[in-house]
């Protein structure tokens, strides 16, 4: 499987290929997917024909529910979308999960450290799933976070 990234850098498209995006690395300024450097929030999708686009998303630091939008009309929906909020969970996000129950989504929002390692996990044993996450903030002495998965 192969895969394109998108990501806009001064309105300049950039692609990548590669057979699977898995997150390597990430920080409070955004990730690392297949020695890729992604600024900021990014979405995880499987395109058919292509294997995943990578894509950067234009979110504050925290999620709403009308960053789920791109998830609303796919051909073929994932498994489960993976949802990392940030560096902690500071309340429900109840926005969000009424948000994927109305396009019919099985969602899983966590802290983005577990969302990646989640990411990770389910991707090593082939399920088709989606991503989409801010990059957590961390302290002056965790300046940027190996994924361990």
């Amino acid at each position: 499987m192969m895969m394109i990234c998108f990501r806009n850098m001064n309105g300049m498209a950039d692609i990548h290929h590669t057979d699977t995006p898995i997150i390597t690395e990430y920080d409070q300024q955004g990730f690392v997917v297949d020695h890729v450097r992604f600024i900021g929030a990014i979405s995880v999708l499987g395109v058919e024909e292509y294997g995943y686009a990578i894509t950067s998303v234009n979110a504050n630091a925290e999620l709403s529910a009308d960053d789920l939008h791109m998830f609303s009309d796919l051909a073929e929906d994932p498994h489960l979308l993976v949802i990392g909020v940030g560096e902690s969970m500071t309340h429900p996000y109840y926005d969000l999960r009424g948000k994927l129950m109305e396009i019919g989504l099985k969602g899983e929002i966590l802290p983005t450290s577990a969302a990646c390692r989640t990411w990770n996990l389910l991707l090593s044993e082939g399920r088709k799933v989606a991503f989409l996450a801010v990059p957590a903030a961390k302290s002056a002495d965790h300046k940027r976070q190996k994924v361990n998965g």
